[in-house]
């Protein structure tokens, strides 16, 4: 006999889970949010600064898979950055977990849209960086080319190799700036339809940035829309009711 939930409804409101146990609604802590975040960059040889995001407000919760898009320029990449620990807004703060980002963790993996592997190492030593290599190699069909050389690789194989090495850790949070973008059409369908292997087999939870609007709509549950520099929420959709219909 199937055990019954013991949560009788799950709602989001602002962004925030909600579960409803016993008639006591519980409230889940969000896997990563951000408050009035913004980012400014000094120009050089000038005092003048570049406005880059302004008051960038949103949750994510665990199992989401989020796609943000706007027009180049609005800040997109520097919001990953900014998630990743790689750099510091000038106002508001970044939570994972409830503990505010000051520094990278393998728990946020990034994957860049090159693939930036070491040109030194071979496939299996790039993977190794991050953690354990073998399961990378044969969840990416990338066994035959353990020995090889960055340079030996198709630009597929190499965004491959790039997104294995971002799960060799486990990362709760992977964060993907344009990883596709400069693959052809063909290779770039194959590898979004690993991206949601990858997303729903692993358990990761998943920020993508593209400028590819069907793409977006394709991989994500929930489309973040950013305007025109300096980047601010215009959008923030689930994308849920569209798939379930669809399914």
């Amino acid at each position: 006999m199937q055990q019954s939930s013991p949560y009788r409804t799950t709602s989001f409101r602002r962004g925030v889970l909600y579960k409803v146990q016993e008639g006591v609604r519980r409230v889940e802590q969000p896997l990563l949010e951000l408050r009035q975040v913004s980012k400014n960059y000094k120009l050089e040889d000038s005092k003048q600064e570049l406005e880059v995001l302004t008051n960038i407000n949103f949750m994510v919760q665990r199992g989401e898979f989020v796609s943000i898009v706007g027009p180049s320029g609005c800040g997109k990449s520097t919001l990953l950055l900014i998630i990743a620990g790689l750099i510091a807004p000038n106002d508001g703060e970044c939570l994972y977990k409830g503990e505010v980002v000051k520094k990278p963790s393998l728990e946020r993996g990034l994957v860049f849209q090159e693939p930036r592997l070491l040109p030194w190492l071979t496939v299996k030593d790039n993977i190794g960086l991050a953690g354990e290599y073998d399961e990378g190699l044969l969840k990416m069909d990338l066994e035959d080319f353990s020995h090889a050389f960055p340079h030996e690789l198709s630009g597929g194989m190499a965004s491959r190799v790039a997104l294995a090495r971002a799960l060799a850790p486990r990362p709760d949070l992977l964060l993907l700036d344009e990883p596709l973008a400069t693959l052809d059409q063909n290779l770039r369908s194959k590898l979004q339809g690993e991206l949601q292997r990858i997303w729903k087999d692993e358990g990761v939870t998943c920020i993508l940035v593209t400028h590819d609007l069907n793409e977006a709509l394709a991989l994500g549950t929930r489309l973040i829309v950013l305007g025109k520099r300096p980047g601010t929420i215009l959008h923030d959709t689930s994308l849920q009711d569209s798939m379930e219909k669809e399914a």
